[in-house]
């Protein structure tokens, strides 16, 4: 249930955070979803992208390391992991805002 959950604001998150695969510097930046503010930033490592962030005006702490297959990190100090396969985008103004 938790990771299922987590895996929509992910996806959200990977929305939210386009690849910049050539940028030296990381991005930062935030969005609201199901009325709660994320802010993160994401910074190319390699292969990996690696978004870090807090939700719930700072209180709750994420990281998550994103490759083409797999997103894995921790969420409020629990671990999560998930097929990149298994997030389907959101249909929400976050996701139009991406484009």
């Amino acid at each position: 249930m938790f990771n299922s959950s987590f895996a929509i604001t992910a996806a959200a998150l990977l929305l939210a955070a386009p690849a910049a695969a050539s940028a030296a510097e990381g991005e930062t930046g935030s969005f609201t979803y199901q009325g709660v503010k994320y802010d993160y930033t994401a910074e190319q490592q390699g292969e990996v992208k690696v978004l870090k962030g807090s939700a719930y005006a700072g209180k709750v702490p994420f990281e998550l390391r994103v490759t083409k297959r797999s997103v894995t990190g921790r969420f409020n100090g629990r671990p999560v992991t998930f097929d990149v396969k298994d997030v389907k985008p959101i249909s929400s103004k976050a996701s139009k805002l991406a484009d």
